[in-house]
């Protein structure tokens, strides 16, 4: 009993002690935390059988500013503040009581220094749920899901970082003040973020979590009493946790606001929440980011039932949130209250030009918001598969659970026929491996954008053309035509009829190479590794494209006749040829430097099977080429000047 009273008492009362104590050390963070740390051991030493003190913080306060007393003597540190504090007397039983406003001013400072700009986002929230929460090591990790030592490793380089930086113990005033708040208000919501959604692991929720930062945006509100976004925030905090009980289901799988039974939401957090609000707007001035989301989520909380929502109302708030904070995950919002007012068509038109945003490529409520909008207007077949490309984002597994059985609430897919991920795989594995190459990426940007379950069948023109345009509108007109050429080639293998009626091809402008003196060439293959040198040499003897050499394998070679196919060389080539391929038998000609990573896989055809090396890639060669000869091309190799017709 006496260790869950000394973890309460710390929780409760570790910020004021640590804030006092860097104070008194000039704002030294780090070594005040230890400090702490140190007299909270004492407490658990002595506390068992002692007895827990009248005043347990003053306890604790006392033993910390001993120690400091002690470290500080040992030290002989001449700076006269440390000096004065040395010598004040270390063996009165209390403490002086501090004046409740320098203490809360101290608390103030420790959660603006814990939030400073100078660190990391994580290295914020480490430190301030270590010194400010007073959560321990392995309850922050656990949390988020990731290694003590790596919280460890967070908090150790905050504590370096704020040191280096020599950040001071203080509140700034005026516009720097306003910014250090709004980093405290930030770190605190990320906190409550993954406690009210987690973003990986089996739990949906972790309430505990939620109410640390409640908590401390409660302090931080009292702290800042004229701060509106700090009361927007705790605002918005507790009117999102009154849901809590009534976010899951009995088997703990996640319930979406509109299915949620109202009656289980929590009335006190939600008064409480209307009354932060009240505060937030009596404090004047425009209404922040916070501020503007509790509004909204206080359109959710007066609402008895989800058909009572004002949706109007927060299309406007939400439009006002959009002038303030122009980012794609408000924009989604906005589409999703829209669509309340004017209809699924009308918020899945705003949705449609966030699909091409780079901050939404992994958001998986991007596609399953579209998947719920797309099942409003009765579009069944492409609601399916967004909700599945959903799950394949998340890495919750109760978030995954969720968008399968929106799926599956849809009903077994009538049309038969293969998926347009089994079509294309089959489709790429029929093409020569520089074909497959070269067609694998536009296939692999309409499959993440379509979705790799959609039908075959439900693949058409005007889908194909929105995904190529959203991605590639911008490129060359060689590498359009490519794109444009991956589309039809496939549609002609699966029999599809025409999907490129809406991409137009472009004309390339024609363009030349001068070729490289023979003298020249014969010096940069002298000069450079077997490899290179067999290459170059190879590109300039053959005349062939550097794609097509790239491509070629072992067992294409005939060396003694001095050719592979309509590729033919001379004599010396051969013989550096056989140099470079030694005993292998099998696999490229031309190898990478090292074996692909996990997360780069290779197709088979472009492993060596004997040393598990990839095929070298015409970007590094020619990265490599270009180093080697001042800036010019593979192409220049070859000894007739090439031309691109439109």
């Amino acid at each position: 009993m006496t260790t869950d009273v000394v973890g309460r008492i710390w929780r409760e009362e570790s910020a004021r002690i640590v804030a006092g104590l860097a104070r008194l050390l000039a704002g030294d963070v780090g070594l005040a935390e230890e400090l702490a740390q140190d007299a909270l051991v004492a407490a658990l030493e002595q506390w068992p059988t002692a007895g827990v003190p009248d005043n347990p913080a003053a306890w604790l306060t006392t033993v910390a500013r001993r120690r400091a007393v002690d470290m500080l003597r040992r030290r002989s540190r001449a700076d006269a503040g440390y000096a004065e504090l040395a010598h004040r007397p270390s063996d009165d039983p209390e403490p002086e009581p501090p004046d409740p406003d320098e203490v809360a001013d101290d608390v103030l400072r420790l959660m603006v220094v814990s939030c400073h700009p100078v660190l990391t986002r994580e290295a914020r929230i480490a430190l301030t749920l270590r010194v400010v929460a007073g959560l321990r090591t392995d309850e922050i990790a656990r949390a988020f899901l990731v290694s003590e030592q790596t919280v460890a490793q967070r908090i150790a380089r905050a504590k370096r970082a704020l040191a280096a930086a020599q950040v001071p113990f203080e509140v700034p005033s005026g516009a720097e003040r306003a910014a250090r708040l709004a980093s405290v208000t930030d770190v605190l919501y990320l906190v409550f973020n993954e406690g009210y959604a987690a973003t990986g692991g089996d739990d949906w929720l972790r309430p505990a979590l939620c109410d640390e930062a409640i908590r401390l945006a409660g302090m931080l509100a009292e702290l800042a009493p004229d701060a509106a976004e700090v009361h927007g925030l705790l605002a918005l905090m507790q009117l999102q946790h009154s849901r809590q009980s009534a976010r899951v289901d009995a088997a703990g799988v996640p319930v979406l606001l509109q299915d949620q039974d109202r009656t289980r939401w929590d009335a006190s957090r939600i008064r409480a929440g209307f009354a932060a609000l009240l505060r937030a707007r009596a404090a004047g001035g425009p209404p922040g980011p916070y501020v503007l989301q509790a509004a909204i989520a206080a359109c959710h909380a007066g609402a008895p039932t989800a058909a009572d929502t004002d949706w109007p109302q927060i299309v406007g708030l939400y439009e006002l949130l959009l002038r303030i904070v122009p980012s794609p995950v408000v924009a989604l919002n906005r589409a999703v209250a829209v669509s309340m007012v004017d209809g699924p068509e009308a918020g899945l038109r705003l949705i449609e030009p966030l699909r091409a945003e780079p901050a939404l490529a992994r958001y998986a409520l991007l596609p399953g918001t579209r998947g719920e909008l797309l099942a409003r207007a009765g579009r069944t077949a492409e609601a399916r598969a967004e909700f599945r490309r959903a799950a394949d984002l998340t890495e919750s597994g109760p978030e995954c659970a969720v968008w399968l059985d929106r799926a599956t609430a849809l009903g077994p897919d009538p049309r038969s026929g293969p998926s347009l991920d089994a079509a294309v795989t089959a489709f790429l594995e029929r093409c020569r491996p520089s074909t497959a190459r070269s067609y694998a990426q536009t296939w692999h940007r309409i499959r993440r954008d379509l979705g790799a379950d959609l039908p075959v069948a439900d693949l058409t023109a005007e889908a194909v053309a929105r995904v190529l345009v959203a991605a590639w509108s911008g490129v060359a007109a060689a590498t359009w035509n490519r794109h444009r050429a991956a589309v039809r080639a496939f549609a002609a293998w699966a029999g599809t009829g025409p999907l490129d009626t809406m991409l137009e091809r472009r004309p390339v402008p024609r363009r030349s190479t001068s070729a490289l003196p023979s003298t020249r060439v014969g010096e940069l293959v002298g000069g450079a590794a077997l490899r290179e040198r067999v290459l170059w040499r190879l590109v300039h003897v053959s005349g062939a494209p550097a794609t097509a050499v790239l491509a070629l394998d072992v067992d294409q070679l005939d060396l003694v006749a001095h050719r592979a196919g309509d590729l033919r060389w001379d004599a010396a080539t051969s013989a550096l040829l056989a140099r470079l391929v030694g005993d292998r038998r099998r696999g490229p000609v031309f190898l990478a430097d090292r074996r692909p990573g996990p997360g780069r896989p290779r197709p088979a055809a472009d492993l060596c099977p004997e040393t598990g090396r990839g095929r070298l890639s015409y970007p590094r060669a020619e990265y490599l080429f270009k180093q080697a000869s001042g800036g010019a091309t593979l192409r220049s190799l070859q000894p007739v000047v090439s031309t691109g017709g439109g």
